[in-house]
């Protein structure tokens, strides 16, 4: 089965026609009929319904045109990949992670220089729940989440960022780097849903401590919690650096400050898999050093 020979095939499922498809990827189009009816010997099944001036997906079509598009691709990235390696270039893969994470960790990762090594084409956004999911399903390459990918993907635990209480830079903890959070509850939070790990990470420690906060809002963005701040609304508790001039301050517990773990997860049969370890220990080295901004951590 030849990699031409499958964009032959996709392109003909595009078109519904062989000779609009022979055009396209500039074969004539017998040559075109014949190894369309190879594939499908070779496959034992046939891919079309035949009709005069067209051709059109059956059933068995349908379900091998995903997979021939999927073997297209990976060829693709092996390709660009190795292309890359040669003329001394890094690797460069797609992401899939929280949009919070995607903020406060991948987009300055890419921002700080991360250009020398393996890095970063784009990022895709999930649910922390779902990361992992989406990356099995997608054309991701990397994911990265709260929790630990389940097998068969290889992971990798890359440390624990904090949940920061954020103010404005008048408020009375304005000058301060760390606050208890028995202080914390004095105050109205601004918090972010319970989709949001870091929120279900607050919500136990206040339980646990036998807490009760004076007021709480929820928001489903973290820039509009950062906002809410800003406008002297609460004090909000997000992962993201902060935005609008807000003071950071780390949360004291007894069991220490607050945190979320992150892991990252990956295809262990991945075609870049050394390039990916590399990756990995990019941005574990890149979560280390954010973390070590914050006093106490």
């Amino acid at each position: 089965m030849e990699l031409r020979v499958l964009r032959y095939f996709l392109a003909v499922a595009e078109a519904d026609s062989v000779t609009a498809a022979a055009r396209k990827v500039h074969v004539a189009q017998p040559s075109l009929s014949r190894q369309l009816s190879a594939l499908e010997k070779d496959l034992g099944v046939s891919l079309f319904t035949r009709r005069p001036g067209s051709l059109t997906l059956n059933a068995a079509g349908r379900r091998f045109r995903p997979i021939a598009q999927d073997l297209v691709r990976r060829a693709e990235q092996a390709a660009e990949t190795m292309a890359a390696a040669g003329q001394g270039e890094g690797a460069a893969f797609t992401v899939v992670a929280s949009p919070s994470t995607v903020a406060y960790l991948l987009a300055p990762f890419m921002a700080g220089g991360a250009m020398a090594g393996p890095t970063l084409r784009d990022a895709l956004q999930e649910e922390p729940s779902k990361v992992f999911d989406t990356l099995m399903r997608s054309d991701a390459d990397l994911g990265i989440s709260t929790i630990p990918a389940p097998a068969p993907l290889e992971s990798a635990f890359l440390g624990r960022t904090p949940v920061i209480a954020q103010v404005p830079a008048g408020h009375p903890w304005g000058e301060r780097t760390t606050i208890t959070l028995a202080e914390l509850v004095t105050e109205p939070l601004i918090l972010m849903n319970r989709s949001n790990v870091a929120r279900l990470v607050v919500d136990e420690a206040i339980s646990r401590a036998g807490l009760t906060p004076a007021g709480v809002s929820e928001t489903g963005s973290s820039a509009f919690a950062q906002a809410l701040a800003a406008a002297g609304r609460g004090v909000c508790l997000v992962t993201d650096d902060a935005r609008f001039g807000l003071t950071e301050l780390v949360v004291r517990t007894a069991d220490g400050p607050l945190t979320v773990p992150l892991y990252a997860g990956w295809d262990a049969s991945h075609y870049a898999r050394t390039a990916l370890h590399a990756l990995v220990h990019g941005l574990r080295d890149h979560c280390d050093a954010r973390r070590r901004r914050f006093p106490g951590l």
